[in-house]
């Protein structure tokens, strides 16, 4: 009798912890899709061709990384270049982010649009930033033709005769 009343106790212990387990990745799962949410704000600073400051209509600040495109480092040719051409676009401009994630910097991944236009393809478009690729392969199709498109055309950076693509050039200055 002795032993049964033990396992069962143990039992009811385990079935206890288990349940607040249980209950505490739910609520993990929960929270994690909350976290992410469209918003408009105020373009308060263009750090570089493919991140920004955005100032909410809460007032809170959010940088914001351009989803699907990959610009030159500042210190790359193209860089300065880059950086000023998002600026025209959108410097202290009111926008709305479509947010899709978080990165490992805790920046919101998302797609910048004003009146309506993607400004991510934008930079694509006109040279200023290549389609995003990771471990080689683009996800954002659409990003890629834009990308050929503005190559054959020599806008922006297909301008010059060697562009060097940021993930190259950030992995040889390592």
């Amino acid at each position: 009798m002795y032993n049964i009343k033990n396992f069962y106790t143990i039992l009811t212990i385990s079935m206890n912890h288990l349940a607040r387990l249980f209950f505490c990745i739910i609520l993990f799962c929960l929270s994690n899709t909350l976290v992410y949410a469209d918003f408009s704000g105020k373009v308060i600073k263009v750090i570089d061709g493919d991140t920004v400051d955005i100032l909410t209509v809460k007032k809170q600040k959010v940088r914001v990384r351009l989803l699907d495109i990959d610009a030159p480092e500042s210190t790359q040719a193209y860089g300065n270049a880059s950086r000023k051409y998002l600026a025209t676009l959108i410097a202290s401009k009111n926008v709305f982010v479509k947010e899709n994630k978080k990165d490992i910097y805790k920046r919101c991944l998302g797609t910048i649009f004003l009146n309506k236009i993607n400004i991510n393809a934008k930079m694509v478009e006109s040279g200023y930033a290549w389609a995003y690729r990771y471990k080689g392969v683009a996800n954002n199709k659409m990003m890629v033709k834009l990308e050929t498109r503005a190559k054959q055309n020599k806008k922006g950076l297909w301008k010059d005769k060697h562009p060097i693509a940021p993930w190259d050039f950030r992995h040889n200055m390592r």
